[in-house]
């Protein structure tokens, strides 16, 4: 009786950790997003209304021109200033989606990895492995074919009913590791607990990411404004 109580006081504790790590991973992936986005385009809008302003300061604006002719009239007068205003509306944005998506998936693999690694992550890992192993033990033989693995194990990754968060942390992991390196030769050797060992290790070395990319994005887009007001660009 004791032991059972034990056991589902465990379960609940590593429940609510889950929990509390993914809602946190959640959080911070929006945190940065909406923030980040936001600022992108307030800094854009100022740039681009203050490009009009410097431009046209003279009356007769862009209303008495097409769309068209105002923005090439833009570019012609602050070519560079309007050039990397423009570009920055488009590639920030991604820049930012992208780089920030794999901030908050490093950082939630740096705690998880630290905190809960061999209760909770470890043990997804080997229900995938055997499970390929089960359904094709072929691919854990000698002479596999290593493509064909990766692909295999993917799929299973993606198939799995895990978490969704521990399945793009696991294949996150995965895709780090060279199964070049492996040597499915020896018939006494386990490839699912290698493979296993293999994605540990990658996941362990992956270091508490930075923040510094979100200030270089939004400063970059600050210094354009800086630079247009003064008219130095």
């Amino acid at each position: 009786m004791i032991d059972k109580l034990k056991s589902k006081n465990t379960v609940t504790d590593e429940l609510k950790y889950v929990a509390k790590l993914l809602s946190r991973a959640t959080l911070s992936f929006l945190k940065i997003n909406l923030i980040g986005q936001i600022s992108i385009v307030v800094l854009c809008i100022i740039t681009i209304v203050l490009i009009i302003a410097q431009t046209f300061n003279n009356g007769g604006g862009p209303v008495h021109t097409s769309g068209q002719a105002a923005v090439l009239v833009l570019f012609l007068a602050r070519p560079i200033s309007f050039g990397l205003t423009v570009l920055t509306v488009f590639g920030a944005p991604f820049l930012l989606f992208t780089l920030g998506n794999k901030y908050v998936m490093t950082r939630t693999i740096n705690r998880l990895v630290a905190d809960k690694g061999e209760q909770i992550l470890f043990p997804i890992i080997d229900r995938i492995l055997n499970k390929v192993k089960v359904n094709q033990p072929q691919l854990m033989q000698s002479g596999v074919d290593k493509t064909k693995l990766q692909l295999k194990v993917l799929q299973e990754i993606r198939d799995s009913k895990e978490n969704k968060w521990f399945k793009k942390i696991i294949a996150f992991g995965f895709k780090k590791v060279e199964l070049n390196e492996i040597d499915f030769r020896d018939e006494n050797v386990s490839f699912t607990e290698i493979v296993k060992n293999k994605i540990i290790d990658k996941l362990k070395d992956i270091s508490e990411p930075s923040r510094l990319f979100f200030y270089l994005i939004l400063g970059w887009q600050t210094l354009i404004l800086l630079l247009t007001t003064f008219k130095v660009i």
